[in-house]
């Protein structure tokens, strides 16, 4: 008689207290079974630097607590930027600390994007990101630190958080194009959750003839590959699961 609305699985998101893109993009693309809840961390400095995004980290498992009692089946920590600043094992104790403050299974966005572009056969990536060259340079390092090399780095300056919800389409297909202007590689990986790159992905693997891994996209990867879905699913535009089934990989 009635139609359930107790969805089957739920997601946890954290994301900075500017981050308004994220879950959006996440809601366009899951299916209506699972839902996502979003916790925003607090941070003094909405500046897109090293201090802020430090303090981001250290904030982060107070903020999880707050989804302590949504019965969670996954933690999602969406924001790259932080997980870059202490390197791989800093990323791995954001993870660790989110998963024990909320008991349930974590995941950092920027190991998603590690395991995705693997996922694909990547070794060699173009690097675009919205952040000031001294962030982006930090997402370079964190890649070369999980074996990638790195061919080029392009970003487009965005110093202040709440202004990445606000960078066009437009800005971050160029800014992908741009990176993949420079030297041969075998993925572009998008960096910042804070930033609309789903709408961009169809439109750049076109142009490229290459896998276009955004953040976001591997984000919801790694979280729909934890519950076991992801060979089962669409990623809008991407063509994700066409070119792990070239790789012969799908995790």
């Amino acid at each position: 008689m009635f139609e359930t609305t107790a969805a089957t699985t739920r997601i946890g998101l954290l994301v900075p207290s500017s981050n308004a893109v994220m879950e959006v993009e996440f809601y366009r693309s899951l299916p209506a079974d699972i839902t996502v809840h979003t916790s925003h961390i607090y941070r003094a400095s909405a500046a897109v630097d090293a201090q802020s995004m430090t303090e981001t980290g250290r904030n982060a498992a107070q903020t999880a607590l707050s989804l302590s009692q949504t019965q969670l089946s996954l933690l999602v920590y969406g924001h790259t930027a932080s997980s870059y600043v202490n390197g791989p094992a800093g990323d791995a104790d954001i993870a660790r600390m989110v998963g024990e403050a909320v008991g349930v299974p974590a995941m950092t966005t920027a190991t998603a994007a590690v395991r995705c572009l693997r996922s694909v056969g990547a070794k060699r990536v173009w690097l675009a990101a919205p952040y000031p060259m001294g962030p982006t340079r930090s997402a370079a390092d964190f890649l070369t630190a999980h074996g990638f090399e790195v061919v080029s780095v392009e970003c487009l300056g965005v110093a202040h958080g709440p202004d990445l919800k606000h960078v066009p389409l437009q800005a971050a297909y160029e800014v992908g194009l741009r990176a993949a202007a420079k030297g041969e590689a075998d993925a572009l990986f998008m960096s910042g959750t804070g930033v609309h790159t789903m709408g961009v992905i169809g439109a750049l693997e076109k142009a490229l003839g290459k896998p276009v891994i955004t953040a976001n996209l591997a984000a919801l990867w790694g979280a729909l590959d934890h519950l076991g879905r992801a060979d089962r699913f669409g990623f809008g535009e991407s063509r994700l699961l066409e070119w792990q089934r070239a790789h012969g990989a799908t995790s």
